[in-house]
């Protein structure tokens, strides 16, 4: 019998290891190392905290309980409303930046392996395909598909790091940020890196409602993440001189600008192979893990009818728009990542911190401390996403 705790650790971490973590290099080459470090640690602090609120939560609720269930019932039509709107934005705007970014990996990976240039719709539909696919077709599938890549994913990135290492010097990482702001304007992407809480009811299933195997998940889950995005920023960050990363960066600020960097860096093709190689798997298992929390969310919220007439609707749903926002709009990543952060604030920050506090009150339950201490820190951070994407409109 499967190992389903392993699993359900391997889908919330790859679900955060994915587009959230390509792009965070590119937001961070104005930043610093020490910067974004600090900004990682204290997201992740938010990012899991709300995640066990919500889990505290389930120890009231049926686990088949959906966020579609659990908002109607503490919050109302119109928190249900909100929350259901949040969730559809946040995941479509992930999977919709994933399916872009996806389809820039495959069409990189075509040409250095097999010298093959494809047109870039086609790449972007070769990716959403194979998986969507797979998600499609039950939990299991994706657990099994998740496993395999996330090692395909750890291997070439400890592969990459150590490529990088001869290049890695202290005085890259000790640069201070060239503008203060770009700190703030950095807030949203680290933040959609946490980006697991669309797939919190799918877990609670999965394990059987077990809490204590629940919480384990989502610490190890989330940690998992902060431990490579903390390796990886110092591989990346320490290898490239910050100047001149910015350069390659005007020219091209997406994922294409990164390779790029790479590539002029190293001057080897290996490291090109591994990153392309990298970037692949983990956009491949950030999709699996996001786009299942809203499959869920529109089989909670359909319910009736047959199983695989259920499953197909769903399946349209929670793809096709992404899709064609990514194939007519292939140079979308980095902005549909900044605009699923303000989702993301209120479903994996503000509705989880509601849920607990009303779940509380209802069953007249103290909230201890350390308890109300995180639902502060949520309310600062909640409230600085929004601030660093509005600075950033006002500046661009």
């Amino acid at each position: 019998m499967k190992n389903k705790l392993l699993g359900s650790i391997l889908i919330i971490a790859g679900s955060c290891i994915g587009g959230g973590m390509l792009a965070m290099p590119i937001i961070a080459a104005g930043v610093g190392f020490i910067g974004i470090a600090s900004l990682l640690i204290l997201i992740w602090i938010a990012m899991c905290g709300s995640a066990l609120l919500m889990v505290r939560v389930y120890e009231f609720n049926n686990q088949e309980d959906g966020f579609n269930s659990l908002t109607q019932k503490y919050l109302g039509s119109f928190g249900n409303r909100i929350a259901g709107f949040s969730l559809l934005f946040l995941i479509y705007g992930l999977t919709a930046a994933y399916m872009s970014g996806g389809g820039s990996i495959v069409s990189n990976f075509l040409e250095t392996i097999f010298g093959l240039s494809i047109n870039p719709q086609l790449s972007v539909l070769l990716f959403s395909v194979i998986f969507g696919g797979i998600v499609s077709i039950s939990t299991q599938w994706i657990d099994g598909a998740t496993r395999a890549l996330f090692i395909i994913k750890l291997v070439f990135l400890a592969l990459l790091i150590l490529a990088f290492i001869p290049f890695i010097k202290g005085e890259n990482l000790l640069n201070m940020p060239l503008e203060k702001g770009l700190i703030i304007t950095s807030i949203p992407i680290i933040f959609t890196s946490f980006g697991f809480h669309g797939s919190i009811p799918s877990i609670v299933l999965y394990l059987g409602g077990n809490q204590k195997k629940i919480r384990l998940a989502f610490i190890w889950g989330s940690l998992l993440p902060l431990i490579i995005y903390l390796l990886w920023q110092f591989a990346v960050l320490g290898s490239l001189e910050q100047n001149t990363f910015m350069v390659f960066l005007k020219d091209d600020a997406g994922l294409d600008g990164l390779i790029n960097s790479i590539r002029e860096m190293a001057h080897n093709p290996k490291i090109n192979l591994f990153f392309s190689i990298f970037a692949a798997t983990a956009l491949g298992t950030s999709f699996l893990g996001v786009s299942v929390g809203l499959l869920d969310y529109y089989r909670d919220l359909l319910k009736e009818g047959k199983l695989l007439s259920l499953r197909l609707k769903a399946s349209l749903l929670t793809f096709v728009p992404p899709l064609l926002f990514a194939l007519f709009y292939p140079k979308g990543f980095l902005l549909a990542l900044s605009y699923a952060a303000l989702a993301g604030v209120i479903l994996a920050l503000v509705i989880p911190a509601l849920l607990y506090y009303k779940a509380m009150r209802i069953h007249k339950l103290k909230i201890g401390i350390l308890q109300y201490s995180l639902l502060l820190l949520i309310g600062i951070l909640s409230l600085s996403v929004f601030v660093a994407h509005f600075y950033e409109l006002i500046i661009s």
